[in-house]
């Protein structure tokens, strides 16, 4: 008996290998019709024992999981986008059905779209942790905001000072990133203001990465998010420790692998103690965005942490911000 479950606990970072396979694949293919034969294909399962494993590791059923990280994206989309009809946003997410959206939309926002779209976003309490970090944010313009623009001939593009309100300002400049094949390990819940959730993923990443020379001065390290924490309850928001690696890098058990997809992204370099994150997003996202021509593409916003760069304190460290932009369109 002892050693039948012993047996089948190392089998556990093989489910989790493959259930994050099929989470990666759900995320690209959320405007798209999705069978429950496909997604167990996906994971090598069949689909009666699929459905079982990926409740049990996920936390909820195949179904509600695709649904919600739909409205939630429509959430995003119906303010980000705000001269689409709501019709069009649901459509784009996958949600071809309008009298099911709108009844799935009231079940899980308390609102209809359109009263979401018009003042409920603004009126939605963000998850306590996002309250607890930013506290009072300040005022868009004054702790917040643009301070100065100008061209920079020598990267012949834009640059823009900005306001981070107790935090020193920083320059914000568009850039074109490469797309990375990257390897990861994925965790579920509460991170904001929490040290030792990434201590953690990140010590996990780089014990796999190092033993395999994968770690050098030019590393990709990254925290790459993928919900929107203003949305997202705490315990299901998604985090994945990312380390770039060649496209024949083999992954197994709790290393993912997976692919962001390139192009142009807003970048401003910060100097962040364990509780500042949020005020560097929100300085990025909140104050240069709204006047900076561009607005969020879909791709998924992360932090890149330079390697061997110095800090001013041992209680900080140097991050870059990336996020994701394309020009800002009239619909």
């Amino acid at each position: 008996m002892t050693g039948s479950s012993v047996e089948a606990s190392s089998q556990r970072p093989l489910y989790v290998e493959r259930v994050n396979a099929v989470i990666d694949h759900i995320e690209k293919h959320l405007d798209e019709e999705m069978t429950l034969d496909e997604l167990a294909g996906v994971a090598h399962f069949s689909p009666f024992h699929f459905h079982r494993v990926f409740g049990v590791l996920v936390g909820e059923t195949l179904s509600r999981f695709i649904n919600r990280l739909r409205l939630e994206r429509a959430a995003t989309l119906l303010v980000q986008q705000p001269s689409r009809s709501v019709t069009e946003v649901a459509g784009d997410c996958g949600l071809h059905n309008p009298s099911s959206f709108a009844r799935s939309f009231r079940d899980l926002f308390g609102m209809t779209a359109t009263e979401w779209r018009e003042t409920g976003f603004h009126r939605r309490q963000p998850a306590e942790s996002v309250r607890d970090l930013l506290g009072n944010v300040g005022v868009i313009g004054e702790d917040y905001g643009i301070a100065e623009s100008g061209w920079d001939p020598e990267t012949r593009s834009m640059k823009w000072d900005i306001r981070c309100a107790d935090l020193p300002r920083t320059t914000v400049q568009v850039v074109e990133v490469p797309s990375l094949e990257v390897a990861y390990v994925r965790r579920t819940g509460r991170y904001q203001g929490l040290g030792e959730f990434f201590a953690d993923i990140f010590s996990r990443l780089m014990t796999w990465a190092g033993p395999r020379e994968l770690v050098n001065d030019d590393s990709w390290v990254l925290a790459v998010y993928h919900d929107n924490p203003s949305i997202t309850d705490d315990e299901k928001l998604r985090v994945s420790a990312c380390i770039d690696v060649p496209a024949a890098t083999s992954a197994a058990g709790e290393i993912g692998r997976m692919r962001l997809p390139g192009g142009q992204c807003a970048v401003a370099r910060f100097e962040l103690g364990e509780t500042d994150y949020s005020k560097a997003w929100f300085a990025l996202a909140g104050g240069w965005l709204p006047d900076s021509g561009y607005e969020p593409d879909d791709r998924l916003p992360f932090e890149r942490f330079p390697i061997g760069v110095s800090t001013t304190s041992p209680d900080k460290e140097i991050v870059d911000i990336y996020l994701p932009v394309r020009p800002l369109r009239a619909y």
